[in-house]
């Protein structure tokens, strides 16, 4: 039997509700809940900070590799009082791609683009670039 499409709704979910609020909270065990157990990640740096450009492209294969690096780079990333905000997801519900942006306390913003993939309710592939 062929799994259900996501809908937009649930997309928009997983990307905020569970990857975003849980990284900007501080939590990188939950926020890996949003992402498929051989999940393809690969960031393109968003906002500049600690050493990190934007020019520096990581990619990660795994959810536990993942879990690894975001307990590494939130802390550097609450210092730097950032959140993210997802403005608008399209979705077929298979792939789909949202814009979203980096916020910092004085107002500033960063924007970025995502293309994602899904699959058992996951995003199973992640790809974010800067909008330049």
């Amino acid at each position: 039997m062929a799994e259900q499409a996501m809908s937009r709704d649930h997309v928009l979910y997983l990307l905020q509700d569970v990857y975003f609020d849980n990284i900007d909270s501080g939590d990188a065990d939950l926020a890996v809940e949003a992402m498929h157990e051989d999940v393809e990640w690969i960031h393109t740096q968003v906002w500049e900070h600690d050493g990190h450009s934007s020019d520096d492209l990581d990619t990660l294969k795994s959810r536990d590799a993942l879990r690894e690096f975001l307990a590494k780079r939130i802390p550097e990333m609450q210092v730097e009082r950032i959140e993210h905000k997802v403005d608008k997801v399209v979705t077929d519900g298979e792939c789909g791609a949202f814009r979203a942006r980096v916020v910092c306390l004085d107002g500033g913003a960063k924007h970025f683009f995502g293309w994602i993939e899904l699959k058992d309710g996951k995003v199973s592939s992640y790809r974010v670039m800067p909008q330049r």
